[in-house]
């Protein structure tokens, strides 16, 4: 009765996978923040880090 056209996205690489979706979404940020983690270690001392992210947690 009705027609059904098909999506030009169907089966190709620009769908994504409900499983593969949710990895990029996870671990993509989760990557970014190790990198910027790396970083901001290493322009202040561990130590200082430690200590504003100690009172941080506190604070709430």
């Amino acid at each position: 009765m009705g027609r059904q056209h098909k999506n030009c996205i169907d089966d190709t690489v620009l769908e994504f996978p409900r499983s593969l979706f949710w990895i990029i979404h996870v671990i993509g940020p989760v990557i970014i923040f190790v990198l910027g983690m790396r970083f901001a270690i290493q322009r202040a001392p561990a130590s200082m880090v430690a200590y504003r992210l100690l009172r941080r947690l506190m604070e709430r």
